[in-house]
């Protein structure tokens, strides 16, 4: 009898499983299926198969005179990029400093660290606003820099509570060590933590990179349009009156593609990084 019920529990718990990743899986479906198809509206039933196969739509996406994708994939990747090199550079000494140091002020600035994530969130419009007018006053609309800036500092203190963590984990033999042959400060984070610490350091690269590829709000509000990145073209395909849904699955997919190529190189970094994160040694 218990044989019989773990069976049907397990069979349960597998239909259910499929059926998540038919939910999950199923809209990327559709948005694949729609960038293969010659026509595509709201109005017309949804076709299993793309009948005619067309690469149309890929085609004016990456060669129209209209779309400038290459453009505002280079905006999108400096902006991503350049947040990813800063957040590294502040996060990295940062997290090493807070997880190896007890200092004045420690625990404060950890609990000011967790009270802006929770709330940074909650403070939307107002906080939005607040940012348009201080960057219009200092006259630092419109700057891509300015952007990577931004949302270095909204993704520090959430990286660094990461890689404070994932630091908590190597024991401190390992700097004690590297003193004794004569090591410095910067010879123990760069040539001795890092390389220990790299599947943590991956895990923050993805997160800062992710974020800033798929921000579009204040990317929307600070920018003009020679200076969009691709959400920002996604929108405007969407708000257009006669909305081009080909045109808009094609540049969909083609921008997740670099995101889906870092996380899969990255894979086993991130499991790392977060499984080890999470577990005191």
């Amino acid at each position: 009898m218990k044989a019989i019920t773990k069976n049907l529990l397990i069979a349960a718990a597998t239909i259910i499983g499929i059926l998540i990743v038919a939910v999950i899986i199923f809209p990327i479906y559709v948005i694949i299926v729609s960038s293969l198809s010659s026509a595509v509206s709201l109005f017309t039933p949804f076709q299993p198969f793309p009948n005619p196969l067309s690469f149309q739509a890929y085609y004016n996406v990456l060669f129209g005179s209209t779309a400038r994708f290459f453009h505002r994939l280079g905006n999108s990747l400096f902006v991503s990029l350049l947040s990813l090199a800063l957040t590294l550079a502040f996060v990295i000494p940062a997290s090493y400093a807070l997880s190896r140091f007890r200092f004045a002020g420690r625990r404060t600035l950890l609990y000011g660290y967790f009270a802006f994530n929770q709330f940074a969130a909650g403070m939307g419009l107002s906080g939005l606003i607040s940012l348009y007018a201080i960057l219009n006053y200092l006259n630092l609309l419109d700057s891509l820099v300015v952007l990577a800036v931004i949302y270095t500092a909204g993704g520090i203190p959430f990286n660094t509570w990461l890689l404070k963590t994932y630091f908590d984990t190597i024991p401190k033999d390992f700097d004690e060590a590297a003193f004794v042959d004569g090591a410095s400060y910067f010879d123990v984070i760069f040539r001795v933590l890092l390389p220990v610490a790299a599947p943590g350091i991956a895990t923050v690269a993805v997160f800062s990179f992710m974020g800033s590829w798929g921000e579009f709000i204040i990317a929307n509000t600070l920018l003009s349009p020679e200076n969009y990145t691709v959400p920002v073209s996604l929108n405007i395909l969407l708000g257009s009156p006669a909305t081009n849904w080909n045109l808009f699955a094609a540049m969909a997919i083609l921008y997740a593609l670099p995101v889906v190529v870092m996380y899969i190189i990255a894979q086993k970094y991130l499991q790392a990084g977060l499984a080890m994160g999470g577990v005191k040694r």
